[in-house]
């Protein structure tokens, strides 16, 4: 819907009123100067309750304890079991700005750890959080506020989830407001279609927007209550919905936080959880069956072997996906080299693991959206059920709660989404629509309110800084969207002196890095190789990248805001034999991950899993296709083969390279790349 974001900030103004001043842009001086006294955590509730806080409940949770129960009127989400190794005060509020009339009340709860404050028994001027090494201003309290993401359709609980609390953060997390047991019982994203025709939009925009606002909001705003003093810093840290939630803020609560960490992000919610269908409807309607997951695993890892040294190093890893050409026709039985049987394919399993790999395109051919990369595992999506949120997305498109049936292979299979068509030279049985008319729809109807893809000129002015990793192959959210997003944003904040240069010399496309210098000055993004989602290792090859370990990331926000020591590398740890972090194992791998479009480089000696031997430079958005792409002429560059048809025009809108922040002089229709 248009608008929707500028009504999410105006709607901020009524949030400030709200909350008296107290959570407005950290003002130092002020906060230095400003010495009201410390509050018990026990009097916090009294101080909180009225408004549009309709609950508020504090306690003080032992080390190693679990929190205690809430009130029998509290209507919430529970806040986590887990156990914190210090003592800290937990807040849980419910927030509600609707009246209850509402057919759709909000019902948001916010969860607030402090570290105890010197009435409670902290300690002021103690040492915490090596190896940044805080200094404590009031009690246990850092005098830093941490505000932490949560994963799929679900919140986040646990105000400890990234170590906050224990290292002295404020820690804070909300549900989202999909917590209400007669809302969202089992965190589904069932609810955002309330019947057909009918989107749920107070729940989507709670749980994409609202939630995390309030949960930024009112965090400062209880530990200006309870240490007497409004914070120092403050920080976002999220991966993956915590990504998304990330982005979500920084496009619209500009001068609430200082510094945010929003890695693995699901920014472009609709589209990417579209697209998750895209294999199953392929697998159903060119091989009529789910590939087994051996085959899946084998073509996989044939990919991966063959693009290995597409950077000239065999490591085991592939530096840029995008570079991969790999057919899945070598995998058929009888094939040189392919796999024996039963991890061969048919020539109809290749046909569709090639339109798997290819991605989603409409009947002309144009890229709708970014396919799983070559070397990323099939595991997530294209099992015998289709990932759990993908056929949801579906409901959520076509506003029609009967595609929550995804079905199971063999039994029941497919689910409702089988009247989707991949295209209109492909009628299974049955087939109403087409899959771009399914992604026409949901553009239309819901991404607009679920997709963060505005811009960050409010963030930039604050003078915030944000930080993103990504794993090259991620196997749930496309990387290619993450990348596709900082390529449009560079050339917004492009630095226009350089950029009029370059083109006047003829010389703007020849180093496409001269993009990037304006944005890297507030937000950097890193490309990670042979990584999943989160840090999670690539399953079916065994084994895990150089993924930020023990808070290395966030700690890079932390000196780029505070010492403003911009992060040119940061160090990755991962195994060679193992999709998992395994400290002192004889596999370990390190390298240095590097602000986008560098990477990592190879020094030409030298153990190629130490760091030592590697050094950031190149440019990914140089990069051409080792070999013959599925689609489009050979020879261009690898963001001229990402350009999508534009935006609400999926079945039929030409492509659109502003969109896609891509320069249409550099990619030719002859495939020659520009001089």
């Amino acid at each position: 819907m248009p608008g929707i974001k500028a009504v999410a900030r105006l709607w901020l103004i009524a949030a400030f009123a709200i909350v008296g001043g107290i959570a407005a842009a950290p003002n130092r001086v002020a906060a230095e100067r400003q010495k009201p006294l410390p509050v018990a955590c026990s009097q916090l509730p009294a101080k909180l309750l009225g408004g549009n806080i309709k609950y508020a409940n504090a306690q003080i949770v032992p080390a190693n304890t679990s929190p205690g129960p809430q009130f029998n009127n509290f209507t919430g989400t529970a806040p986590s079991s887990a156990k914190v190794p210090v003592a800290y005060c937990l807040v849980v509020l419910s927030y509600s700005s609707t009246p209850a009339s509402d057919p759709t009340p909000q019902n948001i709860t916010i969860y607030v750890g402090l570290p105890l404050n010197s009435m409670d028994g902290g300690t002021t001027g103690a040492t915490v959080n090596p190896p940044l090494n805080f200094t404590t201003v009031e009690g246990n309290w850092n005098g830093r506020t941490e505000g932490e993401g949560g994963g799929g359709c679900t919140g986040n609980t646990n105000v400890n989830a990234t170590g906050a609390v224990a290292n002295g953060f404020v820690g804070s997390g909300t549900d989202g407001g999909h917590g209400n047991p007669t809302d969202d019982p089992t965190n589904t994203c069932d609810q955002g279609v309330l019947s057909l025709g009918h989107l749920n939009k107070q729940y989507i925009a709670d749980w994409v927007y609202n939630g995390p606002q309030q949960e930024i909001l009112w965090s400062k705003k209880v530990a200006n209550l309870y240490y007497g003093r409004a914070p120092l810093y403050n920080y976002w840290n999220g991966c993956s919905t915590g990504g998304h939630q990330g982005y979500a803020l920084a496009q619209t609560l500009a001068g609430e936080l200082d510094g945010i960490l929003a890695s693995a992000p699901a920014m472009y919610w609709t589209r990417f959880q579209t697209a998750q269908m895209w294999g199953q409807i392929a697998m159903f309607d060119i091989a009529q069956e789910v590939i087994p997951a051996g085959k899946l695993a084998a073509v996989q890892n044939a990919a991966i072997a063959a693009c290995d040294k597409n950077d000239d190093v065999q490591d085991g890893i592939i530096d840029d996906p995008r570079t991969c050409t790999f057919n899945a026709k070598a995998n058929v039985c009888g094939q040189p080299g392919a796999p024996a049987a039963p991890n061969c394919l048919t020539p109809t399993e290749a046909n569709a693991v090639n339109v798997m790999w290819d991605g989603p395109r409409n009947d002309s051919g144009e890229r709708i959206w970014f396919p799983i990369d070559r070397g990323t595992d099939f595991t997530f999506w294209d099992g015998n059920v289709p990932f759990g949120l993908a056929p949801v997305q579906f409901g959520w498109d076509l506003e029609n709660p009967a595609y929550y049936n995804a079905g199971s292979f063999p039994g029941s299979y497919p689910g409702f989404w089988g009247n989707v068509a991949l295209n209109s030279t492909t009628q299974p049985p049955g087939a109403v629509t087409t899959y771009a008319a399914v992604a026409q729809a949901g553009s239309n109807n819901v991404a607009d309110l679920t997709d963060t893809f505005d811009d960050l000129d409010a963030f930039k002015a604050s003078g915030a800084k944000m930080i993103t990793f990504v794993g090259a192959n991620d196997g749930l959210i496309m990387p290619r969207g993450v990348i596709n997003y900082y390529r449009v944003m560079a050339e917004r904040y492009a630095e226009r002196d350089r950029l009029f240069a370059a083109i006047s010399a003829d010389a703007f496309d020849h180093n496409p890095s001269d993009r990037y210098r304006g944005i890297q000055k507030f937000y950097r993004l890193f490309h990670v190789p042979g990584v999943s989602h989160c840090g999670l290792g690539i399953l079916n090859h065994g084994s895990l990248g150089p993924w930020p370990q023990n808070g290395a990331d966030f700690n890079a926000v932390v000196n780029w805001v505070e010492k403003d020591i911009a992060p040119n590398q940061v160090i990755g740890t991962g195994n060679t034999a193992a999709p998992a972090f395994i400290p002192g194992s004889p596999t370990t791998l390190t390298r240095p991950l590097c602000p986008y479009p560098q990477t990592a480089v190879y020094n030409g000696s030298g153990n190629v899993n130490d760091a030592v031997n590697w050094q950031c430079g190149g440019d990914l958005e140089r990069n051409i296709p080792v070999g013959t792409p599925l689609s489009g002429p050979p020879g261009q560059r690898v963001a001229c083969y990402d350009v999508l048809a534009r935006y609400k025009h999926e079945v039929k809108g030409p492509l659109d390279f502003e969109g896609s922040g891509v320069d249409p002089a550099i990619c030719h229709a002859d495939g020659l790349p520009r001089p």
